[in-house]
């Protein structure tokens, strides 16, 4: 996946300047000094991705990636209540969570729908019910992440914070889930160390974005300056750039 897009972007005739792991940029984004000094995980739920980085010093000594996250989990309402990806992500934004009380059973969502079949646009499904599809996907991927810990040896650190981002770790109820399984403290990480984001910008969300640029500002030798062998993405003429320029602006 990455050669492509370094591939897309070497034909668009512009130069890589550096890659970062999503996991690393989180973890300086979400996690506070003494975090990331004395031993702390910072779990980054993607879409497609939940990203794992463990820090330790300051630095990050371990990285890695369960290739699940909240797109799996709204393919899983969109065929538990067969409806499309657009309608099961607005239902998991607005009325999803992992914890059902016994309200849940009463609260009734609207699924809607434009088919045309009347009785199926207009169906409707208990908290309950969603919740019920919800739960055993994200409890796969916190299995699957206490799995990477637990390889890593994260039990050994002195401090064993672990902090979540991304936009999967917004789903209600999560961070008490996680604790349950992976037993330990577990909290909600948000962008921190840039002063003056905007209200929209401050969520669990962005932190890997925010993480982007502060990396971005204080680059590291061994991430930056990164290089395409010549042989692989041959460089472009000047007369190429030129038209891609007249063609896309």
């Amino acid at each position: 996946v990455v050669a492509n897009l370094l591939h897309c972007i070497k034909r668009c005739d512009l130069e890589i300047a550096g890659l970062a792991s999503s996991a690393y940029v989180a973890g300086i984004s979400a996690l506070v000094e003494d975090e990331q000094e004395l031993g702390a995980a910072c779990i980054d739920m993607g879409g497609g991705a939940t990203g794992l980085s463990i820090f330790m010093k300051k630095h990050m000594i371990y990285s890695d990636s369960v290739r699940l996250g909240g797109d799996h989990v709204t393919a899983d309402i969109s065929q538990g209540l067969q409806v499309p990806m657009a309608t099961a992500e607005r239902i998991k934004t607005f009325y999803g969570g992992v914890v059902a009380t016994g309200m849940d059973d009463r609260d009734m969502i609207e699924v809607g729908g434009d088919t045309g079949d009347w009785e199926h646009d207009r169906r409707t499904v208990s908290r309950a019910e969603l919740i019920g599809i919800m739960r055993p996907r994200v409890e796969e991927i916190l299995e699957e992440v206490r799995a990477r810990l637990d390889a890593a040896g994260f039990e050994h650190l002195p401090s064993q914070q672990i902090v979540l981002t991304g936009g999967g770790s917004q789903i209600p109820g999560l961070d008490g889930l996680a604790t349950k399984i992976l037993g330990q403290q577990v909290r909600l990480g948000r962008p921190m160390r840039v002063q003056g984001l905007p209200q929209a910008a401050t969520g669990p969300a962005f932190a890997a974005s925010v993480g982007l640029c502060l990396f971005a500002a204080h680059p590291q030798d061994e991430w930056w300056d990164f290089d395409i062998p010549a042989e692989k993405y041959p460089a472009r003429s000047f007369r190429r750039a030129v038209k891609w320029f007249k063609d896309n602006w």
